[in-house]
């Protein structure tokens, strides 16, 4: 039996995680199997299975009352494939901006419900954030899961809505989805977002997107440091300077000229 992990802060999550884990064999898998596989109550397994299909993350046989994993899974797995090369393309950037800002700077991907760090690079300042490689970050209380969550269609971000309340990681976290909307489109128009205590007390961050070939998003990296530090001033200069170093990642990655990045505030 697949059971939900114990440490998903989401419980939602956590059942969602197993129902795709019970059809990592790739082929039909029946709701009653579903429901035996993870131990979840059928309604339950159903709801949670109908939002992966609603999201694109599986797919249903209505006559069959089967579901499977979606072709959409291919993309992540071409992401995890392309982690290196990403990676290696980034990391003069990340390097050039960790001297410029002295500042900790991370290079995350997306997943399925929440974003990974693959990539942190620590800041030489006294006081600084320590790395977060190899760590997870969530969608909406971190400034690079936002940079990542705000290019995602519609239906991605209500289904990551709808899998559970979003978590408070302080007490200034966002945790409506309508605020967040709002916060998501901010970025949308700027190029880059931020957090202020709200992935962590005393810290803050800046990040924005890297764009691949056909202008969907594929990584996003952030620049994090002490809250004290990070004044709106200071929050609008390093989203400005993420913009033009990514926009350079971007061009890199896809060896055309970046037209459809926002242009940075000089």
């Amino acid at each position: 039996m697949i059971t939900p992990p114990a440490e998903a802060r989401i419980q939602s999550i956590g059942r969602a995680k197993a129902l795709l884990d019970a059809m990592a064999s790739g082929g039909w898998v029946s709701l009653r199997d579903l429901a035996l596989e993870t131990g979840l109550a059928k309604t339950t397994a159903f709801n949670l299975v109908s939002a992966l299909v609603d999201v694109g993350l599986a797919e249903r046989d209505a006559k069959a009352g089967a579901y499977r994993l979606s072709l959409q899974h291919l993309s992540y797995g071409k992401a995890v494939e392309r982690r290196l090369d990403i990676a290696t393309i980034a990391r003069p950037h990340l390097i050039r901006l960790c001297a410029l800002t002295r500042e900790t700077v991370n290079l995350a991907l997306p997943g399925p419900i929440d974003s990974l760090i693959v990539e942190s690079l620590e800041g030489s300042q006294t006081l600084r954030v320590s790395s977060y490689a190899g760590t997870r970050a969530s969608y909406h209380s971190t400034a690079c899961g936002r940079a990542l969550l705000a290019y995602q269609p519609a239906r991605f971000r209500r289904t990551i809505y709808d899998l559970g309340r979003l978590s408070a990681s302080t007490h200034r976290t966002i945790t409506d989805p309508e605020i967040l909307e709002s916060v998501l489109e901010e970025c949308r128009t700027l190029g880059w977002t931020s957090e202020f205590e709200e992935n962590e007390l005393g810290g803050a961050c800046v990040a924005a997107p890297i764009f691949g070939p056909r202008g969907e998003v594929i990584a996003a990296v952030s620049i994090a440091g002490p809250a004290a530090r990070f004044t709106r001033e200071t929050m609008a200069r390093l989203g400005s300077l993420l913009v033009n170093h990514l926009a350079e990642i971007s061009a890199e990655i896809s060896q055309t000229p970046p037209t459809h990045l926002p242009r940075a505030i000089a």
